[in-house]
């Protein structure tokens, strides 16, 4: 019995494996290798990567085109911007007519003027820059040193007129000598009042720095009717030779004999003013007689005009160069022109031409004064009229 179970339980074992075997082959028919169990198969993500198309010429060549705008409108954006905010901050004077002349009716302050019969409305396009050369070698805002030494004079007085509508800029030499009413303040620098006094002499009322400038736009200011100072530059004697050098020096065609201090300074000789010429061409002046200023203020217009004229040409190709001019002599001067304000100018006068036509001069009467000094009186009428002509547009 047990020889029988053990013969059907090798029988049903051989049975098994043959039916494995046979299993075996009808999977893996023409495989010779051994079977090495089941494979397992990994997960694929359901979400197949694309394959990397390579770009075509005309995709990559409007990569580089909006690469290129980029490169180009960004700055254009700094300078659209800054011109935006250079223009909401040239604009803040009011016109406040202090005096007139006979025969004059003002209204508004002055905003509108009645003289002659015709009526005259002020020109709101006009911003105004008050630039003045003063009689140190350096800013020192040392308290001591003021109290000592002061803190200069403002022998040059220019008062620039800047139509931001047509680009036209008109140029008022205002002479040093005329007499004005400058707020005044004492050594420990309280205020004393106004007083009669050379208009020179109100830079010195100050600290060397802004309060020194706005004293002067303040007695400019009134010598000229009221007319609104929105901005002001004071520059000290090194910053000439350094802007004068920036354009590759000026020519001029020299006035009076200054061979004393420059041998090659002869009269009616032409000459490219280099470095330190610059100064000595502007400055130089005798002490006798009284109008002895008025052959210097020649020479400063002359040479303003051929600076400016040198300096507009050279703008047609960059509007950066006021910026780099006043780059060049920050240690030597004071302004409140910021970079807005300077770049929204340039682009209004860039292409504007310049010429002595330009200038216009205060017709004065000198006397001389109890301490011996020059004083000039302006000629009323004349001065009114020039006013009207520059800030002014007639309507009627």
């Amino acid at each position: 019995m047990k020889e029988v179970q053990n013969k059907n339980h090798t029988d049903e074992a051989k049975r098994l494996n043959e039916e494995l075997d046979q299993n075996l082959k009808d999977l893996q028919p023409e495989s010779k290798e051994a079977f090495q169990g089941f494979e397992v198969k990994e997960e694929k993500n359901e979400k197949k990567k694309k394959a990397k198309k390579k770009k075509t010429p005309k995709q990559i060549i409007k990569r580089v085109i909006i690469v290129l705008a980029v490169i180009i409108l960004l700055p254009c954006a700094a300078i659209v911007g800054m011109w935006a905010l250079g223009k909401g901050s040239l604009f803040g004077g009011k016109m406040k007519m202090s005096k007139n002349v006979d025969g004059v009716k003002v209204q508004n302050q002055g905003d509108l003027v009645i003289y002659n019969g015709h009526k005259y409305q002020y020109n709101k396009d006009i911003t105004s820059i008050l630039f003045m050369g003063v009689d140190r070698d350096k800013i020192n805002t040392d308290e001591e040193y003021l109290k000592k030494h002061g803190a200069g004079q403002s022998d040059t007085l220019f008062l620039a007129a800047v139509n931001t509508s047509t680009g036209k800029i008109s140029l008022i030499n205002v002479p040093r000598d005329i007499m004005a009413n400058v707020k005044t303040y004492d050594e420990n620098g309280k205020y004393s009042g106004r007083k009669l006094r050379q208009l020179c002499l109100a830079y010195a009322y100050g600290d060397g720095k802004a309060k020194s400038c706005k004293n002067a736009v303040d007695a400019v200011s009134k010598v000229l009717y009221g007319i609104p100072i929105d901005s002001y530059m004071s520059i000290n004697l090194s910053a000439i030779s350094v802007l004068n050098d920036a354009v590759g020096g000026v020519n001029v065609q020299v006035i009076g004999d200054l061979t004393s201090v420059d041998p090659t300074l002869k009269e009616g000789a032409n000459v490219t003013l280099l470095g330190g010429q610059a100064e000595t061409y502007v400055r130089s002046r005798e002490f006798d007689p009284l109008d002895a200023n008025m052959a210097r203020m020649q020479r400063q217009q002359q040479y303003i005009t051929a600076f400016a004229q040198k300096a507009l040409q050279e703008m047609k190709g960059d509007l950066t160069l006021p910026l780099d001019l006043l780059n060049l002599v920050s240690e030597n001067s004071v302004t409140n022109l910021s970079a807005p304000k300077i770049t929204y100018l340039a682009t209004k006068v860039s292409g504007s031409s310049f010429s002595s036509d330009n200038i216009y001069s205060i017709d004065c009467d000198i006397k001389e004064g109890e301490t011996g000094y020059a004083e000039y009186y302006p000629d009323e009428t004349k001065l009114f009229e020039m006013i009207l002509k520059v800030f002014y547009t007639q309507i009627s």
